[in-house]
């Protein structure tokens, strides 16, 4: 009875019995065929692939990313220099200031100077015309003593009138002034000033002065007034 039984497989054998006989689904021209299995990526690797794979969209992002990091990082500002920079800044300020006090200073003083220059030139101006007005007052005091000697004689006032005109003439003399043009004096056009000219038949009185309508005055080399004449013409 227990010959006629027929042994039952274990695991193993049909284990192996699977492998050598494999299923007609599976047989020796789809094991030849089936392609291998693509290995499994890394998490790294696929990060570093997404980044390639990334980098033509992005390449300007990737330039500043790598001139930031290749940059050197900035200088920082130490204390000292902060101080060298504040010690400078007041050296200018107190330069500047200096020089805005020593403009006002000039602008002071040269008010004050214009201020002194029209004073002295008023007070030469006012000087020159007391000196003038002395010249003047001293005939007018001789022809008051002329008129009181006339009013007694009258024969008297030629001669006192005479000594009035000496007298001034002198007093303008003592001033620096001097006259020019006078009868038989020749012609000059820098001191005269011809109102007309008379014939003459005398060829050595030609062009010399025949009659003196105003003296004229020089100073030195400068001409105050010119003389007024009548010239002979020959």
């Amino acid at each position: 009875m227990r010959d006629d039984v027929q042994e039952r497989p274990t695991l193993d054998g049909v284990a192996e019995e699977v492998g050598e006989n494999p299923t007609p689904s599976e047989g020796p021209e789809a094991a030849q065929g089936a392609a291998p299995e693509a290995p499994v990526a890394d998490a790294g690797d696929a990060d570093t692939a997404g980044a390639t794979d990334a980098a033509p969209e992005g390449a300007p992002a990737s330039d500043e990313a790598s001139s930031s990091v290749g940059a050197p990082p900035e200088a920082a500002v130490s204390p000292e220099e902060v101080a060298l920079l504040r010690s400078e800044l007041e050296r200018a300020r107190t330069e500047v200031s200096d020089f805005k006090n020593r403009f006002l200073r000039a602008r002071a003083d040269l008010e004050n100077y214009r201020r002194r220059a029209a004073q002295d030139a008023a007070r030469a101006r006012e000087a020159g015309l007391d000196s003038a007005i002395l010249t003047v007052l001293a005939v007018y005091d001789d022809l008051g003593r002329a008129l009181s000697v006339a009013s007694d004689d009258p024969t008297k006032l030629l001669p006192n009138l005479e000594a009035v005109r000496e007298g001034l003439k002198r007093n303008l003399e003592s001033l620096g002034f001097s006259e020019v043009g006078s009868v038989g004096e020749a012609f000059n056009p820098d001191l005269h000033e011809a109102l007309t000219a008379v014939p003459t038949d005398d060829e050595a009185a030609a062009n010399t002065i025949a009659e003196v309508i105003q003296t004229g005055f020089v100073k030195g080399e400068r001409l105050v007034r010119p003389a007024r004449v009548v010239v002979f013409q020959g």
